[in-house]
């Protein structure tokens, strides 16, 4: 007989002892069918691709992802950052390497045959209404390196006439990766990225 075996705790003297009647059979006729098919052995649990269609719910969630992962999926695959667009102006951005140089270059053309409005502050207005566009481009072009930081800037102005116009610079440092292009034209601005092609 070990100590304590035969001490009560918790009880006055002369206080009738609480007793706990546990009848398993009982308790599982009043409860969930769920539990009920658990003890007898008869619950399945779902599995692997059941669980996601078992109820409307998880029905609806998992068309939520799906929807999700096509409109990834797609955006990653067709979008392109190095082209933009400004009302009726189209932008493309490219740049390389050759040698110890880069060289960037943002294209300029018109997405429609259609004039633009004319630039009242053009030196030439007269060569401007006979061709009845002239819109001021300005570029800001920034490099950057492996680690995302800023190496150079410079800014560079041009006019579109109608007719495609390049705007070409070239920077002397070939640990350059990629190119931002902050294009401002028609009073409203665009940016383009691109990164450096090794040639």
């Amino acid at each position: 007989m070990a100590y304590g075996d035969n001490i009560d705790e918790g009880y006055s003297e002369g206080e009738e002892h609480l007793h706990f009647y546990y009848n398993q059979e009982e308790r599982l006729k009043r409860a969930p069918k769920i539990v009920q098919d658990y003890y007898s052995g008869e619950f399945k649990l779902n599995k692997g691709f059941r669980v996601l269609v078992a109820n409307r719910g998880n029905r609806f969630i998992l068309i939520v992802l799906v929807l999700c992962l096509i409109m990834v999926g797609f955006t990653s695959l067709f979008a392109s950052f190095d082209k933009g667009k400004i009302e009726n102006l189209n932008f493309t951005l490219s740049a390389f390497s050759f040698e110890e140089e880069i060289y960037v270059s943002l294209k300029v053309n018109s997405a429609k045959r259609k004039s633009f409005p004319v630039n009242s502050n053009a030196e030439n207005s007269s060569d401007a209404k006979k061709s009845g566009t002239e819109i001021p481009v300005k570029v800001d072009f920034s490099c950057f390196d492996a680690d995302k930081q800023l190496i150079f800037t410079k800014t560079i102005e041009g006019i579109f006439s109608g007719e495609e116009l390049y705007i070409r610079t070239k920077f002397s440092d070939y640990d350059i990766l990629s190119v931002r292009s902050d294009v401002e034209a028609l009073e409203r601005k665009c940016t383009l990225t691109s990164t450096v092609q090794r040639k």
